[in-house]
């Protein structure tokens, strides 16, 4: 071992854990008639390129990537900023554990004292929860913070009345105001993780440690475990936008040579290869064997849905569209609303479709592998297809040829 590395061990053992993977906010400091506070904020957007439904990331950790784990003081009053665009239909909410109302696990609520504590904060509805805002008004009567609302304990943090907002067209979203949420924590005998997640969308969660007033974290174990790992986009769906494509590029077995016709050289022409590819995906996923009326409805729409959803992430990842604002009223914004409303509604309505399939006892997939023949496009047979068909001609004219002479 190096005696760099020995130096780095000795200093770890002496002082705590070092914070290189934790994402810490940008504080600043506030004055009240009463006393002197800091406020810090964590700013969200959603890479919607990212996985499927897209992840979370944190304006003041750039270089973390996408659902970065946070650092948070006991005591401390933390914002986290849902205005930015991007986090349209991803509501956020903090647990206890991995994805909270979509497992079913405790969330972090007034009523939900935290895991193993002693405290008797669910007695009186105080215990930890955020505090949903819009455009600065509080929406909830719960309140660990005197800063944002005179302290009381009460069922009511605002959720009800934020959440179903996110469904709202985005325009109406967009205009309402900036939304947030607040978090102050203050039960002292809880050190395990907490986790941030999207109330919509399920497998987006992010990880949320203790750490001291010099930034150190209380403990470095990750706990609790998450039951699932974040989706890993190969180069193909990189350079397209989309997820999941690169097994579906042409020449396939199961589609056509193309799907789109004459497409030119260049960048244009890899732009229409992504399109040869989710077609390609959706075609394969629609030939579905039939148990059912209702599982074959949603066997066929899952794909569909998904076709669509990677269609308008391809034309967003393009950045053609030149929209600052989508409550304007131009074509690239009416443009843009639709490319956000397809990726995050019909990525829940997936998701519900899913959920249906597995709680019914259903099949989750039910493919049929079904090969290319004869298929033509316009009148032309398509693909590879086509020499065979040109070779079944001359086989039938060589065929003829001793009856012609």
């Amino acid at each position: 071992m190096k005696y760099s590395s020995l130096i780095l061990v000795f200093l770890s053992k002496l002082f705590g854990e070092t914070n290189a993977e934790v994402c810490l906010p940008k504080c600043q400091p506030y004055v009240s008639t009463t006393r002197s506070f800091s406020k810090c904020t964590f700013t969200f957007e959603v890479d919607l390129h990212a996985g499927e439904l897209g992840y979370y990331k944190v304006k003041e950790c750039p270089d973390m990537g996408t659902n970065p784990t946070l650092g948070i003081q006991k005591g401390v009053s933390y914002i986290f900023d849902q205005a930015d665009i991007s986090n349209y239909m991803h509501p956020l909410g903090l647990a206890y554990y991995p994805d909270g109302a979509h497992r079913e696990v405790d969330e972090l609520e007034p009523g939900i004292s935290p895991p193993d504590s002693l405290s008797d904060c669910a007695s009186s509805n105080s215990c930890p929860a955020p505090m949903y805002i819009r455009e600065g008004i509080y929406l909830g009567k719960y309140s660990n913070d005197e800063t944002i609302s005179e302290v009381t304990g009460d069922e009511d943090f605002g959720l009800d009345v934020y959440e179903p907002e996110f469904f709202y067209p985005i325009t109406d979203w967009a205009g309402a105001g900036r939304y947030s949420i607040s978090l102050k924590f203050d039960v002292d005998d809880f050190e395990d993780d907490i986790f941030y997640f999207c109330h919509i969308h399920a497998g987006m969660n992010g990880r949320i440690k203790f750490i001291d007033e010099n930034n150190n974290v209380l403990k470095s174990e990750d706990y609790p475990d998450q039951p699932y790992t974040y989706d890993v986009i190969s180069s193909f769906d990189e350079e397209c936008g989309t997820y999941n494509l690169s097994p579906f590029q042409l020449p396939n077995e199961q589609c056509p040579s193309t799907f789109v016709c004459d497409a030119p050289e260049g960048s244009l022409g890899s732009y229409s290869k992504c399109y040869d590819a989710m077609n390609c995906a959706m075609m394969q996923g629609m030939t579905t064997n039939v148990d059912d009326e209702i599982s074959l409805f949603m066997h066929q729409m899952i794909p569909h849905h998904q076709n669509a959803v990677n269609m308008a992430k391809a034309l967003l990842k393009t950045r053609k569209l030149k929209c600052d604002d989508v409550t304007e009223e131009t074509d690239d914004c009416a443009l843009e609303v639709i490319l956000r409303e397809i990726i995050n509604g019909q990525n829940h309505q997936i998701q519900t479709m899913q959920a249906i399939l597995e709680a019914g006892d259903y099949k989750s997939e039910n493919d049929c592998v079904v090969e290319m023949t004869s298929t033509t496009v316009k009148g032309i047979t398509s693909g590879a297809k086509r020499t065979s068909f040109i070779s079944a001609i001359l086989t039938f004219v060589l065929g003829l040829m001793p009856f012609l002479m």
